[in-house]
């Protein structure tokens, strides 16, 4: 099987990118595809980034633009005023060869032409239809996301997710793009992830929670809680930061938990989530500690 994620250093939901983020993405399906595709791109444009798109060559301008609208609102204000730019791979080394150095110059100038114009970030999306469509050497390609391209990521004024149809690609390249990745995306948004924490601490029994839990991901949610309650360790952790969505049924779920468990129970989670266990009671769970970022 490709990638799997839960041998990934940091695995995140498309929502929760941060600048200097470079993220390995792929997708089995048209719906996978642009639903990381259009989440990226309308959560850019919502921030006030420059959007540079390089889809899929052979798919037309005007089928991208339908795709993007499914995500959020109309695209053509952002693509009138050059906030979002619909690119070809091509043009980050025309009118000379193709080069794997003259690519990553290309998206340089990028970026500084953005940060000139007043955009406080940039964000780009890559499907890596670009490297068939150019006769791109692949092992080149590679070379590129694991040790080539880290200058671009330095000042956390660039993001950049590239991805990947599994179709089109062996398992091997898939394994070895997504391990160039110090990021990966979830495979669709909407979905959760539980995994354990890397290193929890002595006696403590940790769990980490990505994407979203709410009732379309009730099951892996009370799963998780589950795991927890017949854990033996004297503590218990429960990452919650790279939640990009909590809902209150979960939230109260938790602090069920808490309260029942009798263990020290520690939540980490971003301001909104903490915010939430706050107004629902969670300082009068003596045995609970929420840690808000």
């Amino acid at each position: 099987m490709p990638f799997q994620a839960e041998e990934h250093i940091r695995i995140v939901p498309v929502e929760r990118l941060r600048p200097g983020d470079h993220a390995f993405a792929s997708y089995a399906d048209e719906e996978s595809r642009w639903s990381t595709i259009g989440s990226f791109a309308q959560t850019g444009i919502t921030r006030g980034e420059r959007v540079l798109l390089f889809a899929d060559p052979a798919v037309p301008e005007t089928t991208v633009l339908e795709h993007l609208e499914a995500y959020g609102p109309p695209v053509g204000p952002p693509l009138e005023c050059g906030q979002l730019k619909l690119l070809t791979m091509d043009r980050m080394w025309q009118p000379r060869e193709i080069s794997v150095e003259r690519q990553m110059a290309g998206l340089r100038r990028e970026v500084e032409e953005a940060l000139h114009e007043g955009y406080p970030t940039v964000r780009s999306a890559i499907d890596m239809a670009w490297v068939a469509a150019f006769g791109a050497d692949i092992e080149r390609v590679l070379w590129r996301e694991s040790k080539g391209c880290h200058y671009l990521f330095t000042d956390a004024h660039y993001t950049e997710i590239c991805t990947y149809d599994e179709t089109r690609f062996s398992d091997d390249v898939l394994d070895r793009a997504a391990a160039g990745h110090p990021t990966a995306l979830l495979k669709r948004p909407g979905t959760l992830l539980v995994l354990p924490v890397a290193e929890p601490g002595a006696g403590t029994y940790g769990l980490r929670l990505v994407g979203e839990a709410d009732l379309s991901t009730r099951e892996p949610f009370n799963d998780a809680l589950r795991r927890i309650a017949g854990s033996a360790e004297p503590r218990v952790l429960l990452d919650l930061t790279e939640l990009s969505f909590l809902d209150v049924y979960c939230a109260r779920a938790v602090l069920r938990l808490a309260a029942e468990d009798g263990r020290r129970v520690v939540i980490r989670c971003d301001g909104i989530h903490a915010h939430t266990f706050l107004l629902l009671g969670a300082l009068d769970i003596p045995q609970l500690t929420v840690e808000g970022e």
